[in-house]
């Protein structure tokens, strides 16, 4: 019996693999940077495979503290990247908001709202423990390719 589901599954998973290594060996991994040159972070800003594009997370931080400031500049930075592959927030379908302080989900919303007035992209936020450079808040998206 173990042998012949063995058998069954090397004939059904064997041509896909065949394929998948004649295609290039699988999904293409576009690293995109919206500033140009050489990525030079750990990270890559935007990651194109497919039909999606992966945004690292953005930061948004105040100087006083608003939670407001903070998610519109970091929605902000999300639009400038977008840019750099024609894309537009319309284009999210998922977002991750990452916020060190879950008492600020209220204030991030409203803001978080304009500049997704309909049709948002599916979401989760979180809270974190801390985010880099001080920052607030932090989002991350995954949006689909025109």
């Amino acid at each position: 019996m173990r042998r012949a589901l063995i058998a069954t599954a090397a004939v059904l998973v064997l041509p896909l693999l065949m394929g998948a290594c004649a295609a290039g060996g699988g999904p293409h991994k576009e690293v995109i940077n919206p500033a140009g040159g050489e990525v030079t972070t750990p990270f890559a800003p935007i990651v194109r495979t497919g039909d999606l594009y992966f945004l690292s997370g953005v930061i948004g931080r105040s100087d006083d503290g608003d939670i407001g400031e903070a998610t519109r500049r970091a929605l902000e930075g999300i639009q400038e990247r977008l840019q750099a592959v024609d894309a537009t927030l319309d284009d999210m379908v998922k977002c991750t908001v990452f916020l060190v302080d879950m008492d600020d989900y209220q204030g991030m919303n409203q803001v978080y709202s304009e500049f997704f007035p309909s049709n948002p992209p599916a979401r989760s936020a979180v809270a974190v423990r801390a985010l880099p450079a001080a920052a607030q808040v932090e989002i991350e998206c995954i949006g689909a390719a025109r």
